[in-house]
């Protein structure tokens, strides 16, 4: 079964107001599958976005043209790079093409079906969750 990222990340969200409602649920057999579905389907997508993000983020940050090592703002005790008003014009458009991107890709997923279901879950969340974790 195949979904795009933005499918996936839907899946998170419904997840994740299932455990608001209900906490337990994170516990039990539901949450076991449901923690082996992240980490096989979706953590490995986030790592890559991230990777790709953060190499356009140095590729567009100011260089110190002396030392030509990139140049990092401070505040509140955080390193982050500094850009220009172009380069942070530029890191903004890529940045939005590579979230598109992956809104749209397809990757096979990996289901981890559990007949653990909440009690509580809502007719629109199991059509969410079917085949990725619930039989349908």
């Amino acid at each position: 079964m195949q979904k795009t990222y933005k499918e996936l990340q839907e899946i998170d969200e419904v997840v994740a107001a299932i455990y608001q409602r209900n906490p337990e649920a994170r516990k039990g057999k539901f949450g076991y599958a449901y923690n082996r579905f992240y980490s096989k389907n979706i953590k490995p997508i986030i790592e890559e976005i991230s990777e790709k993000l953060t190499d356009i983020r140095v590729e567009n940050a100011m260089v110190d043209e002396k030392t030509k090592e990139l140049v990092y703002d401070n505040t509140n005790g955080q390193k982050l790079y500094k850009y220009t008003k172009e380069g942070m014009i530029k890191l903004l458009a890529e940045q939005r093409k590579i979230n598109k991107e992956y809104d749209k890709k397809k990757v096979e997923i990996i289901p981890f079906i559990t007949k653990d279901i909440p009690e509580d879950i809502m007719e629109e969340e199991k059509e969410a969750l079917k085949g990725c974790l619930i039989n349908g």
